[in-house]
Order: C-alpha cells, then structure tokens, then sequence
C-alpha cells in the first residue's frame, strides 16, 4: 500500500486560512454585537420616551378630571349644603354599620 504524499505546505496554507476566517468570524461577530446593542439600546430609549410621554398626557388628564370633580362637589355643596350633610350622614352610617359587621 502507498501512503499518499502529504504536502506540508498545503496542510499549513489550509491551516492559515482557516485561522484567517474565524478571525474574521469573531470580527463579524463582535460587530454584530454592536450593532444589536446600540439598535436595542436606541430603541428602549424611544420607548422609555414614548412612555413618558404619556405618563405626563394621562398625569394631566387626571388633574384636570379630578379638578373638575372637585368643582362639581364644591358647588353641590354650596347650592344644597342640608342634602349633602344628610347624604354623608348617611354614607358614614352604611360604612360604621359595615365595618361593624
């Protein structure tokens, strides 16, 4: 049987390039990873944005609905101040007998 001739230098010039293209694999991979970073990152920063946005929109609306409650309270008890006192009394009288229970 003959053994098959080995070429040295073929063996190490397929060896090279083999080193040369996970090298370039790893440079590929730690730009890819970049990449996604700053795109992930760019992206929870406009979301984080998005959602203070509406943070403050529903914050304001609030505000404005409870100021307006108030108003309407503030009248009621004004324009009917005996109705208002009976209908506390009587609010405070279903709540004593409820946490009595």
């Amino acid at each position: 049987m003959e053994e098959p001739i080995v070429n040295d230098k073929a063996i190490k010039d397929d060896v090279d390039a083999l080193r040369a293209d996970f090298k370039q694999v790893k440079a590929d991979l730690v730009e890819l990873t970049k990449t996604l970073s700053q795109f992930t990152s760019r992206h929870a920063a406009e979301g984080l944005d998005d959602l203070k946005v509406r943070r403050d929109r529903l914050e304001t609306q609030l505000r404005s609905v409870a100021g307006e409650a108030r108003d309407t309270l503030e009248q009621r008890v004004k324009d009917q101040p005996l109705g208002t006192l009976l209908i506390a009394f009587g609010v405070g009288l279903l709540i004593g007998k409820s946490a009595g229970r």
